[in-house]
Parts: C-alpha cells; sequence; structure tokens
C-alpha cells in the first residue's frame, strides 16, 4: 500500500523539479544581466490553451477549476496546481498564513475534490501544530469539494495516531500513542460507540 501511495507523490515531485529546474535554467543561460527572474505567475499550457500547471503567488493564483466551471478557493495560498488535458484542477502544492496559523498542503485530487492530502500547521501565538496524510475515497455523486475521509494518519501536539473510517467517515479503529508515550488501540460500532479498547 505504501508504494502505492508514494509512487504517484515521487512522480509529481519528479515533475515538479523538472519543471523549476529547466525553467531556471533557460534564464540563468540566458543571462540578463541580473541573473533573477521575478514574476507573480507563470502558466505552462497546452496545445488547446488549457492550463496543465501553473505557478504563482497568493494575489495572482487562479480559482479551482472543476468540471470547466470556476469556484471560489477557501484561503488564497501560493504554490504550483497542476491541471488535467481539460484545464480542470488535479492537485497542487500550496503555502499559505493568516495572523494566527501557517498552512502547507500537496494534494492529488480525483475529479472532483482532493484524494490525497498532506498537510503541516503550526500556530503563530501558540504551541498548536500537527501534520499528516489523509486518504479520501470518491464521492461517487461528483459532488464538487467533497470526498469521503477514510484514513487519517497524523500528529497533533505530539499526539500520533492512525484513524480508519467507515464509508460514513465514522472512525471504527484508531491506534494512538499519547503525548505521555501511551499506546492505545480503540474499535468503534457503525455509530461511532466504543466496542473494544486495549
Amino acid at each position: 500500500m505504501t508504494s502505492k501511495i508514494t509512487k504517484p507523490m515521487f512522480r509529481v515531485l519528479l515533475l515538479i523539479n523538472i519543471i523549476l529546474i529547466g525553467f531556471l535554467s533557460y534564464y540563468l543561460v540566458k543571462d540578463n544581466g541580473s541573473n533573477e527572474l521575478e514574476v507573480s505567475r507563470i502558466d505552462l499550457k497546452n496545445k488547446l490553451g488549457n492550463n496543465r500547471v501553473v505557478i504563482s503567488n497568493e494575489d495572482k493564483m487562479p480559482p479551482p477549476i472543476v468540471n470547466g466551471k470556476k469556484y471560489e478557493r477557501r484561503f488564497q495560498p501560493a504554490g504550483l496546481l497542476f491541471y488535467d488535458k481539460n484545464g480542470d484542477e488535479r492537485g497542487g502544492i500550496a503555502v499559505s498564513e493568516d495572523e494566527e496559523t501557517h498552512i502547507n498542503v500537496i494534494a492529488l485530487d480525483y475529479q472532483n475534490a482532493d484524494a490525497i492530502g498532506i498537510i503541516a500547521q503550526d500556530n503563530k501565538h501558540d504551541n498548536y501544530f500537527r501534520s499528516g496524510l489523509m486518504i479520501n475515497d470518491k464521492d461517487l455523486s461528483g459532488k464538487v469539494g467533497y470526498n469521503i475521509n477514510r484514513i487519517n494518519l497524523e500528529t497533533e501536539n505530539g499526539n500520533a495516531s492512525l484513524v480508519i473510517k467507515d464509508a460514513q467517515e465514522i472512525p471504527r479503529i484508531i491506534l494512538s500513542v499519547d503525548s505521555t508515550d501511551t499506546p492505545s488501540i480503540e474499535m468503534f460500532d457503525e455509530n461511532g460507540e466504543r466496542t473494544w479498547s486495549q
């Protein structure tokens, strides 16, 4: 299972590196005297004129596009977006912050919403932090922006856990080691009531 998750991520990271190295190499070889390139946004398009990759600051980040329709973004990050050949968003890397917190995300999408997400968050004014991997089932109804969260592997303020949920997003198994290094295993029924723990 790990190799199935890591292979697509490795390919995405390799693609990002190739694009960035190629782009930077072109401008460094061109040598305009300053050896620096300053832009707000870069769009790589296909023959149809659709975006395939966008690198942008937070002011120029485009809205999400699903099935050709634009939607409002929950927050306005800087980062890199991937698109399919039709110009629909299929994932990306986002770096964002507000007055309270820093949030960094890597996401790979199904057609309608996130499939796999990696998140790192830490607050500016207190010691709260969390990071994790989230894996979703595809919502076959096609509802935009929503999928069914099934697996979360995360650490939050020193509490590490693996949460496996059912198709209604109810946690059914939780394996954890808390901030005092105490391990536990819990099982829950379809109503979220604990049936067993160790």
